[in-house]
């Protein structure tokens, strides 16, 4: 018993025997009390800022990005109040240690130059927030979603799962694309370089065409092709599209990019080589260099055409009976736009947009708003009156209906039913007043056509004056012209 109490009076008298050092007396029992202190400051500290940042501030409505700034800045105030606290609270009088405080400090900030640089950084990340948990940012040649900023580096998740630890430095001095600061939409840039004799009107069509097959591009802002350059070997366009998913930019891109290589072929727009011409001067005599003795090719029968005769016939009926009606084409055909030149055409074409209807919808019924004229690019659709039940007519690809209803802004005389998935290409009424807006010289081109059809114009007259829109003094069969001028001048602005 003497030797085990002898022990414990040794152990007892080691770890509280006063140390003294300069003004400071500590012992080892104090030591390992204020350690052990920190580490539970740590561990409050820890579970209180998760238990701030997965359920307070979830409840209060924060978003993911701030709800980790909060919740890291406060971990980091906890620690600090508890490594000032903590060494009072045990007995250690911090002030006995400013000496060594500063002369800790020239040595961090020599030998740890990067580290409190780093620091800084994270504090700027983290009360500025020019980047945040959850955005999607590129930076140099790397892009993906940041997951954690902590007070030194930022874990930033790439698309292929990767996780890479960026220094905060290089985050707040470096040149980054933050994809989801303030607006998510985001807009790609797509290069389609076409073969010079390509028809522009159809290469722009064509490509806003698929622009809209395309389900995660944005209808609106609306999708714009811009023909940038005439280069060596190519009429270089631009295919412009919204998104509202930057993470999946290059999925789509490529999924755009697919698309296009198909209907390119479909509409037989080439997609060239680069290439250079070569010019010879004399090709007489360089035939009779390489083929000092010709051989005859006998001649081929009457009426029996030459092998490459035959191919190239045979490819050019193919290409025109597989090349389509284009929309240009089907645009001509309302008789409103016959007169239109290829860039009036092109400026309808950009602003209009296509639409999926299932088999049996209504596409609208009758007395609805005239809001809107469209022309069946495939399906069909049947016309009914429903006031009396009675169908009146089909109409098939290429015919089109409502613009009357949309040009005089009155309501919808019958109601169109799909009798098949059919897709038809829309011109509402805000596309209208932009087009007109853009080419008011066109309103009385349209006006003369309108008048052109006076007995539909005399069968809606007494529609009008029930709703107003025409006086009882007024009559159309004086100078509808004039009317139809004042009635499109007052629906559009022009």
């Amino acid at each position: 018993m003497t030797i085990i109490s002898g022990i414990i009076q040794f152990i007892n008298k080691l770890f509280t025997q006063p140390i003294r050092l300069g003004e400071i007396t500590i012992s080892v029992s104090l030591i390992i009390t204020v350690i052990i202190s920190l580490l539970a400051v740590i561990l409050i500290a820890r579970f209180f800022t998760n238990w701030l940042r997965d359920k307070l501030l979830v409840k209060w409505g924060f978003d993911e990005g701030s709800r980790d700034a909060i919740a890291t800045i406060c971990y980091y105030f906890v620690i600090a109040l508890g490594f000032i606290i903590v060494p009072q609270a045990c007995g250690l009088d911090i002030r006995s240690l400013s000496f060594l405080a500063g002369g800790l400090g020239i040595g961090i900030g020599l030998g740890f130059q990067g580290l409190v640089q780093n620091f800084v950084s994270g504090l700027i990340l983290l009360i500025e927030r020019p980047v945040k948990v959850g955005d999607y940012i590129e930076i140099d040649d790397l892009e993906g979603t940041i997951r954690k900023i902590s007070i030194r580096a930022a874990t930033i998740l790439t698309n292929d799962g990767i996780s890479i630890i960026v220094p905060n430095q290089t985050l707040v001095s470096g040149k980054i694309i933050n994809w989801s600061y303030g607006n998510v939409n985001s807009r790609i840039h797509i290069q389609v370089p076409v073969a010079y004799g390509s028809d522009p009107v159809l290469v722009t069509e064509v490509l806003l065409a698929i622009a809209r097959r395309e389900s995660r591009v944005l209808s609106y802002p609306a999708p714009q092709v811009w023909l940038r350059s005439f280069g060596d070997s190519a009429i270089n366009f631009e295919l412009l599209v919204w998104i509202d998913q930057p993470k999946a930019r290059l999925p789509i891109q490529s999924s755009l990019n697919y698309i296009i290589e198909t209907e390119l072929k479909k509409n037989n727009i080439i997609i060239p080589l680069p290439q250079r011409d070569l010019w010879i001067k004399n090709p007489e005599e360089l035939r009779t260099i390489f083929n000092p003795h010709p051989v005859a090719v006998p001649a081929s029968p009457q009426g029996q055409l030459s092998a490459i005769q035959t191919v190239e016939e045979s490819e050019g009926l193919e290409l025109e009976s597989v090349n389509p009606l284009s929309l240009r084409d089907l645009l001509r055909k309302v008789v409103y736009f016959e007169q239109f030149t290829d860039l009036e055409l092109l400026g309808l074409i950009e602003q209009g947009y296509r639409e999926t209807i299932p088999s049996g919808e209504f596409i609208f019924h009758e007395g609805d708003p005239g809001d809107a004229f469209h022309i069946i690019l495939s399906g069909s659709v049947e016309i009914i009156s429903e006031k009396v039940n009675k169908h009146i007519r089909n109409l098939n690809p290429g015919d089109f209906f409502g613009e009357l209803s949309l040009i005089m802004g009155i309501p919808r005389t019958a109601a169109v039913r799909t009798l098949e998935t059919t897709i038809l290409f829309v011109v509402d009424r805000n596309v209208f007043h932009y087009f007109l807006s853009s080419y008011p010289q066109l309103a009385d081109q349209m006006a003369e056509k309108l008048v052109e059809r006076k007995q539909e114009l005399l069968e809606r007259q007494q529609l009008l004056r029930e709703m107003g829109i025409l006086g009882e003094e007024e009559d159309l069969d004086n100078n509808p012209l004039v009317w139809v001028r004042k009635r499109m001048k007052s629906l559009f602005g022009i």
